[in-house]
Formats: structure tokens, C-alpha cells, sequence
């Protein structure tokens, strides 16, 4: 901890004292303000946007980035992976009536030392690991150092046919069941109010051998003078070899949203149900803004049942995580206040509550709260002081755990083209979004013992970026990992990892 603390006050002065350009305001009007870079803090993104793109008049406008990924993780182990992302779109050729549209997103990576992935922190993190490992198993590749995926890859027909927008290749279906299939899909708009899509392929997946397909429709009727929008979807998985398990099954949706605005006012309302094979979903949500004379309040609240008693098809019940059963209520609200033009308070509350303990998932309570102080340290100096108080009671085999943790993060604008940030963040609870879930562990290792594995996960990060040009971003991250939950399990000590993001975009 003393190398975590000595980075970060050496970052913390060195931020202080560099000069920026422009004075900084914490509001324009009742809209509070940040920089682009704020939301690059714990999960940076790295890959950035396509600017405006090449133009060819009118045969087309050309899209182009290239960004090359390389990361350097050392603890126990030293690991060098190196990820190439290629992303091409053209937009805007002519054809008859329509628009002929091209899209290309892939990736290639590359790991020295492919042997790290037989730990077990890292076999649950790393996916270039998983797919490595699902390539040796069906000898796709040669080689086990390296993965190459497409993200997307497909051709589009906008209205080429009246009303008719046809996809094909490798696609993302827009629609509410939102799966990546190889095929094609048609989608017809006779009306503002009303649009139908049919499609068929081959799900795709990076992890395992899928074995399936899919035929599928979805229907829309959106009412956007009153925010309505109702969504209905049918899809029929066939596993072409069964293998065990049931070899078809049949996926139903039907989904409400409703949006709500009135000035100062924004609110949304969500319900849907689905039929995943024999086990049936259903949720609903609530959120609600309201912004005013520097004051903010948000609240949502949302619920989820899930109900399975028969195996599905197995890519389907991957796909949707339905493992078991689990019911719960979970919500929150925020209110913050703007002090003056450079002070923001901030304080809220979040729950969850569960009627059934699928997954290792436990009931908690949070309340947290937030200091934001923008240019009273330097100009255009973005600083926030986090505190958050946890209780997470005892279930079974797992103790309890009451604490109060807390961090900060800190943007700096040197100059308009750069900006640097720093935090230290204490995350507490994370059985409900980590991919390791305890029960699942008991039997796999046996000389873990539950009860004292600790539920904190601290992290430090430092990093920054330069945009030398529109059309290029450089940017360096470091972040230095301590997870209670891996260390007592003796599976994994402190990690530090370095990243450089090297952004061209045309």
C-alpha cells in the first residue's frame, strides 16, 4: 500500500501545481459539468469515437479507426497481452432509392504467455484466455497465443426496397432481444408506428461451440408523440446436435416503455416478461430526474422473478444466465445540491432485497455520498470525495459485513488537448456483479474457507491522455488491484497493470 499511496500524492501535487487555460464553473445554468475524461476514471475507454470521416461526395462517407491496445499485468505472474481493433463504416452510397451501408469492427490479440490463464483470478477475467482456450478445444487455430474476433462485419440495404432495410453477415439485432447472429434480417416499416422484423443465422459466441441457430421476429409500435413504445419478440433456437438436454427452445418477449417529461420533470417506466424455455422472467423499473435551481434528485427502483425448474437449450440458457431461480426488489435515490457555482453535495441511499438466494446473491444496504469541488483547488480541477457506508448481512456459510470505505477521483485539465485523472476506489459488495460467485466454489475448492473471505476490492489508477490531432488520442493508464475476495482464497495477490491506448481516427 505504501507504492499505491507515494503514486498517488506525487500525482495529486504534480496536478495541483500545472497550470490550465480557462476557469472552471461547476455549472452552466442548472446543468452541473464535467470534462470528457470524467467517465474515464476505474473503466477508461480507450477506443474512441469516429470523427467526421472521409467524404466522397456523393458516393459515400468513410468512416475509419485503428486502435492498438497494449496491456502489461504483473503480480505473481507477468502477462503482455496486445489487442488490435480495425473499425471501418461507409455510409451515404446511392443505391436507387436506398443507401448501401458497409460496417467492419474486428479485433486481433496476441498473449506471450498464455499460461497465465490456468490461474484462477485470471480465468475468470480474462475472456482472450476463454476463447483461447475454446480455439485449442475445437483446433480452430494453431496457435494458442493468439484470438481473432469479428465484432461486426455486414452489409445493408436501407430502402433499396420501399420500406425495407435488409441486413447481412455478422449483425447485431437493434431490436429488443439484442442477440449477434450470422445471417441476415429484414426488418419493414410500412408505418411511423409500426415496424417488423424477421431474421435468421447463427448465434455467435467467442467461448464455446454454440451448435445452435436461430429463426426469430420482432415487432415494434412506437408512439413517440407520447413516449410509448411497445416491443414484441418471438425466437426459436434449434440445437443441431442435441447432445443431451432439450434440443429446441422457444424464446417470447413483450416489453412497455414509457417516458414522461415535464419540465423540471424526466421520468421513465419499464415492464417486460419473458419465456425462456420453461423458465419465465418478468421485471419492472421506475426511474425519475428532477433538475432544478441547481438541484438534483433521482430515484429508481426495479425487480426481478425468475422461475426455472427444466433445462433449456444450452446456449440459451448461457445467453441469459438463467441458471436457477431468483427474486428480488432492489432501488435508491439521489439528491444532490449545488453550493455556489463550484460546490456540489451529494447523498443517497441503495438497497436490494432478495426472496430467494440464487447465484450467492445477498441483501444489503448502502448509503453514500459525494463532495464535488470544481476549480476551487486550480482551474479546471474536478475533484470528488466519495464515502460509502455498507451493511451486508450474514447468510449462511458467509459472514456479514458492516463497514464505511471511501476514495476520491480527480480530473486535471492541463491544456484543451490534455487532461489527466486520478482516485483511489474502495468497492465493497461484489458478489452481485462478480463473475465468481461462492456457492459455485465450495466444491471446485475445497480448502476455501467462505467465512472469511472479505468483500472489498480496493483499486488505485492514475492515468491520462493527448490528443495530438483530431484524428489521434494517446492514452496511459496504470491500476494497482487488491481483491480481498482472491487474496484470502490464496488465489491471486496484488496486481498492477499498465495500459497504452494508441487512438487513430478518420
Amino acid at each position: 500500500m505504501r507504492f499505491m499511496s507515494t503514486v498517488c500524492i506525487t500525482a495529486l501535487v504534480s496536478a495541483i501545481m500545472l497550470l490550465s487555460v480557462t476557469e472552471s464553473y461547476a455549472y452552466k445554468g442548472d446543468e452541473f459539468i464535467t470534462p470528457d475524461s470524467w467517465n474515464r476514471h476505474i473503466t477508461s475507454n480507450g477506443i474512441k469515437s469516429t470523427m467526421n470521416g472521409i467524404s466522397f461526395g456523393d458516393t459515400g462517407l468513410l468512416k475509419i479507426g485503428l486502435t492498438t491496445r497494449a496491456k502489461l499485468r504483473f503480480s505473481d505472474e507477468t502477462d503482455f497481452p496486445i489487442y488490435q481493433y480495425a473499425r471501418l463504416r461507409l455510409s451515404g452510397v446511392q443505391a436507387g432509392e436506398g443507401e448501401f451501408v458497409l460496417n467492419l469492427n474486428m479485433r486481433g490479440a496476441y498473449d506471450d504467455t498464455p499460461a497465465i490463464g490456468d490461474r484462477t483470478y485470471h480465468r475468470f477475467y480474462s475472456g482472450l484466455y476463454a476463447s483461447r482456450s475454446y480455439n485449442e478445444y475445437t483446433r480452430s487455430v494453431k496457435s494458442l497465443d493468439g484470438d481473432f474476433r469479428i465484432y461486426q462485419g455486414n452489409i445493408e440495404l436501407k430502402n433499396v426496397i420501399p420500406i425495407t432495410d435488409i441486413s447481412l453477415g455478422r449483425i447485431y439485432l437493434q431490436q429488443i432481444d439484442g442477440y449477434k447472429i450470422d445471417g441476415a434480417n429484414i426488418k419493414l416499416t410500412p408505418s411511423e408506428y409500426f415496424n417488423i422484423g424477421v431474421y435468421y443465422g447463427l448465434p455467435v459466441s467467442y467461448y464455446s461451440d454454440l451448435q445452435t441457430q436461430v429463426v426469430g421476429t420482432n415487432i415494434e409500435i412506437p408512439v413517440a408523440s407520447s413516449g410509448t413504445s411497445l416491443k414484441l419478440a418471438y425466437s426459436y433456437f434449434m440445437k443441431l446436435n442435441s447432445g443431451g438436454g432439450n434440443p429446441d427452445t422457444h424464446v417470447a418477449r413483450a416489453r412497455l416503455d414509457q417516458s414522461l417529461n415535464f419540465n423540471p420533470i424526466s421520468a421513465s417506466f419499464y415492464a417486460e416478461g419473458d419465456l425462456i424455455g420453461e423458465a419465465f422472467v418478468y421485471e419492472v423499473g421506475f426511474d425519475a430526474d428532477i433538475h432544478a435551481s441547481k438541484t438534483g434528485i433521482s430515484a429508481y427502483i426495479n425487480g426481478q422473478a425468475t422461475h426455472n425448474e427444466n433445462p433449456v437449450n444450452t446456449y440459451v440458457s448461457l445467453y441469459e444466465g438463467i441458471l436457477s431461480s431468483s427474486e428480488y426488489v432492489m432501488g435508491g435515490f439521489k439528491i444532490s445540491q449545488g453550493i455556489v457555482d463550484k460546490l456540489l453535495l451529494g447523498i443517497g441511499y441503495e438497497g436490494r432485497f432478495n426472496f430467494s438466494t440464487a447465484y450467492g446473491d445477498r441483501d444489503y444496504h448502502r448509503v453514500f455520498a459525494n463532495l464535488d469541488l470544481v476549480g476551487l483547488i486550480h482551474r479546471n480541477n474536478y475533484l470528488s470525495l466519495i464515502v460509502d457506508y455498507y451493511n451486508v448481512p450474514e447468510i449462511k456459510h458467509q459472514n456479514g459485513n458492516e463497514r464505511v470505505v471511501g476514495g476520491f477521483r480527480m480530473t486535471q485539465v492541463f491544456l484543451e488537448n490534455l487532461e489527466g485523472w486520478i482516485g483511489v476506489n474502495v468497492q465493497n459488495f461484489q458478489y452481485r456483479n462478480s463473475p465468481v460467485k461462492m456457492n459455485g466454489m465450495r466444491g471446485m475448492w475445497n480448502e476455501i474457507n467462505q467465512r472469511k473471505n472479505s468483500e472489498n476490492t480496493t483499486l488505485a489508477y492514475i492515468g491520462g491522455v493527448y490528443k495530438p490531432a483530431e484524428w489521434c488520442a494517446l492514452q496511459l493508464d496504470y491500476v494497482f488491484e487488491y481483491a480481498d475476495l482472491f487474496k484470502n482464497a490464496d488465489l491471486q495477490p496484488d496486481s498492477h497493470t499498465v495500459e497504452m491506448w494508441v487512438n487513430f481516427i478518420w
